[in-house]
């Protein structure tokens, strides 16, 4: 393909890339603990070009997921929570495999067990459920992570502490959808402690974590790439016409 379509077609494809990553942050924007993606480039298509292969525009589109905390949020359940720092929940699937999480909006099923909003079991320091023993009531979280009950006797009780999780490089973790992450080699692997002790920043009890979406900052990005698709969609059209006029000349 010529270098001016090409070089214009790959920059359609990026900036739509761009759009699609801003509706999708403002479309969470109002998600509890959602993470911010943005778009970037990589540079030319080829960095060597040569007079056989010469190519300009833009290389493929990554999506980066910025982890930084959101703005914490007044809740009005005692086991609800919000990490302060960059370290994650730990929540277990059906299936036995323990995830990451930084939505600490908890509540006890039926049975008295600790559980995310989904159902999905919230294990202690031991990877074994929590669970509040018969007897105690009034369940909340305290900073450090420890799930305390009110004893026959109005005394609290500790019951489990919650651990949490942070990671050498949290952007290589895999997104599993529904605010959950998995490692991967990328990601590396996970340094495990409780809320105030061994570098973790305390919990901030009865609060759960806004998005860290910033929507001035989207909707200008939406018009810088709106503004580029166009000129991108102007620029292919002239070259679509200088080759027009090209091959009228050599007919």
């Amino acid at each position: 393909m010529p270098t001016i379509l090409g070089a214009a077609a790959s920059g359609l494809i990026h900036n739509q890339n761009v759009l699609d990553t801003v509706a999708h942050n403002l479309a969470n924007a109002n998600t509890a603990a959602f993470k911010t993606f943005r778009a970037l480039h990589q540079g030319l298509p080829n960095p060597e070009p040569t007079p056989e292969t010469s190519r300009l525009g833009v290389a493929t589109t990554t999506r980066d997921l910025l982890l930084h905390p959101g703005a914490l949020l007044a809740s009005e359940s005692p086991l609800h929570a919000a990490l302060q720092d960059d370290a994650f929940f730990i929540v277990t699937l059906a299936s036995g495999e323990a995830v990451f999480t930084r939505y600490g909006g908890f509540q006890l099923d039926r049975d008295g067990t600790l559980v995310d909003g989904a159902g999905r079991i919230v294990p202690d320091v031991n990877g074994d459920p929590i669970r509040l023993p018969a007897g105690l009531v009034s369940p909340y979280l305290d900073a450090g992570g420890a799930l305390i009950a009110l004893d026959a006797d109005g005394r609290p009780q500790e019951v489990a502490r919650l651990p949490l999780a942070r990671f050498p490089n949290p952007q290589g973790l895999e997104l599993l959808g529904g605010g959950l992450y998995r490692p991967t080699p990328n990601s590396g692997d996970p340094e495990f402690g409780t809320p105030g002790d061994q570098g973790f920043a305390p919990l901030r009890p009865g609060a759960l974590e806004s998005s860290n979406v910033d929507v001035a900052e989207e909707f200008v990005s939406m018009i810088v790439a709106q503004r580029a698709y166009s000129a991108c969609a102007k620029t292919f059209a002239v070259g679509d016409a200088m080759l027009e006029i090209a091959t009228r000349i050599t007919r």
